[in-house]
């Protein structure tokens, strides 16, 4: 009996500190800039990593007429690599 009261206190407490610790830095917005190329309709940063472009209200992007093209793009990256825009794509060259 003692040890299942101790038992419930310890998870009770466990979580409570979970509970205080607020969201995983992990999974806030990080401000980047990346130039890469549109292939297959696709931003795909200097790494060769698809970046999902999202507009600030969350819409995807069609990128197909900016095909072949070497964009700069300034935003917050998300997990999932999605990429929300805070200016409008740069055209800087072809890829």
């Amino acid at each position: 009996m003692q040890i299942r009261l101790w038992l419930i206190c310890l998870l009770a407490l466990a979580a409570i500190g979970a509970a205080s610790l607020g969201p995983a830095s992990a999974s806030l917005p990080m401000p980047k800039i990346y130039v890469g190329c549109v292939l297959d309709g696709a931003f795909r940063n200097a790494d060769g990593y698809v970046i999902k472009i999202r507009t600030q209200s969350g819409k995807p992007i069609n990128l197909v007429p900016l095909q072949n093209k070497k964009l700069r793009i300034t935003g917050n990256l998300l997990p999932g690599d999605v990429f929300f825009l805070t200016a409008p794509p740069v055209i800087v060259g072809p890829c």
